[in-house]
């Protein structure tokens, strides 16, 4: 054991070296005392350190994997840490003798992520000082290309400290290119942890790689920095003659080698000269198969339409831009990871409630499961106006159901009768059914507008699982709830 002074100018040095430095010193002080065994290599004091919590609020998955990544890091530290999603948090389950460390991404216009919404507004209304004694640390995912940057981070940050609680690290806001940024910010966590707790322990082995359970894919074609070039394939109308919308089904081919699964979006982006100073992305589903559709995207985009002052139409910028491309025509985008909406295991059924362009990656989900030949089974819940003029994508529908690759599905044309019809009542009509999928293990995924729809679509299930289970309302929620958690009850939402 070092003495005192030896002990202070050990940390004089360490503390002016550099990561690489530290490496070399590493494997000198090994190479002097030969080899020793495995369980010597974190030299751990005597200090009791207190446990660790981290909770992650996500949209697409980010946040939840670098939880992951956070958790193994501090796990190799030697501290015992656990994580968990903000879904049901209340700030009463915020304890100060626990270390606490929040990741937040940021959706919209500096919103919080939907299941982070009670807990903000939780702590919004909570008394001054119900943290006192916590220490804590905050990051926030973010794209610094929308006006209010990682503004659920900051939110959360400043409620904190007014609550009481205390900040062991400044908090740090990162942009979309997270991960390549993430392993120093890991690394300055730990750090920053022993140094509050009087700790000595170094961390050995790989810890700021990705974990396997979530892989982010970096450079070139996964972020608005580094976007791709592709080439307009096809882009027709899905809508026909009478409808009063225009949906079109755009296909993108592209050379470079990037990779994207069911469920992640497509960033476009729209060239300086159209997009009116707003250079902002946006984000569509994919509603092509990777394994189907090779070295292709396709989106399926709503023609965004509104009022102006003067009584003019307006349009979306985003959705008017596609709309006009035509045949030929360079494009460049980016593929968006979203690790919360990903593809079920081949062996599950699955149930799918996609009204308007929420349909877009169930396209992509019954394409790519025929391709595999998957065992589980599909059943699809599509609604719109009117079905002769906005059933997007009747054809292959059909197709997939003649194929056995689709095994239900139940529609819900609102215009098509005196009292309207949506998704949810279809829902509730099939109610026997769907609880004994639900019961036999099949994985619910839910996709299009968030307000009203996908919140009709929660009360509908609760419902459903209220009247076939014979729960209160209150048993029922936490059913659904507790399927959310679980990774049952999918949502991509917006």
């Amino acid at each position: 054991m070092l003495i005192k002074n030896q002990q202070e100018l050990l940390e004089q040095l360490l503390g002016s070296v550099n990561h690489e430095q530290e490496i070399w010193l590493a494997g000198y002080m090994q190479g002097r005392i030969g080899s020793f065994d495995a369980a010597a290599s974190v030299c751990v004091s005597n200090v009791e350190k207190p446990p660790v919590m981290i909770y992650f609020a996500t949209e697409t998955g980010n946040s939840r994997g670098l939880s992951l990544q956070v958790m193994k890091a501090i796990k190799a530290a030697g501290y015992k840490v656990k994580n968990s999603a903000f879904n049901r948090l209340k700030a009463k389950d915020i304890t100060p003798d626990t270390l606490t460390i929040f990741i937040v991404s940021t959706h919209g216009e500096g919103d919080p992520p939907e299941s982070a919404v009670p807990f903000f507004e939780d702590i919004q209304s909570a008394s001054d000082g119900l943290f006192s004694g916590l220490n804590y640390a905050v990051a926030g995912l973010g794209d610094s290309s929308y006006e209010i940057f990682c503004g659920a981070a900051t939110d959360l940050d400043k409620e904190l400290q007014r609550l009481g609680g205390k900040s062991f690290q400044a908090s740090l806001l990162f942009d979309v290119d997270y991960a390549s940024h993430s392993p120093a910010w890991i690394e300055k966590t730990v750090k920053s942890m022993n140094d509050l707790v009087g700790a000595n322990t170094s961390i050995t082995g790989e810890t700021s790689s990705s974990s396997e359970e979530f892989v982010v894919r970096t450079g070139k074609g996964y972020t608005r920095l580094e976007p791709v070039k592709g080439v307009i394939k096809q882009i027709m109308n899905l809508n026909d003659i009478d409808s009063t919308r225009q949906t079109f089904h755009v296909e993108i081919e592209y050379e470079d080698n990037i990779v994207y699964t069911c469920g992640d979006a497509a960033g476009i982006m729209v060239p300086d000269e159209k997009n009116n100073g707003d250079s902002t992305p946006r984000l569509y589903s994919i509603s092509s198969s990777p394994s189907y559709h090779e070295n292709e995207i396709h989106l399926t985009v709503a023609l965004a339409m509104h009022k102006n002052k003067n009584g003019s139409t307006g349009y979306g910028m985003c959705s008017k831009y596609l709309a006009e491309l035509q045949e030929g025509d360079n494009i460049e985008f980016y593929i968006h990871q979203n690790q919360n909406f990903n593809l079920a295991p081949d062996d599950k059924d699955v149930i799918m409630i996609g009204p308007g362009t929420g349909v877009a990656p169930f396209r992509s989900f019954i394409y790519e499961r025929s391709e595999r030949g998957s065992d589980g089974r599909n059943w699809l819940f599509f609604g719109n106006q009117h079905m002769h003029c906005d059933f997007f994508y009747q054809a292959e529908w059909q197709e997939h159901l003649a194929t056995e690759a689709l095994h239900r599905v139940d529609l819900a044309f609102s215009r098509d009768q005196d009292h309207k019809i949506y998704v949810q009542d279809r829902l509730k009509e099939k109610a026997k059914d769907v609880m004994e999928w639900i019961d036999n293990g099949a994985i619910l995924y839910l996709c299009g507008t968030r307000d009203p729809m996908s919140k009709d679509v929660d009360q509908a299930l609760i419902d459903i699982i209220a009247a076939q289970k014979s729960f209160s309302s209150e048993e029922a929620t936490d059913f659904l709830a507790d399927l959310e958690e679980n990774d049952r009850y999918l949502k991509d939402v917006y």
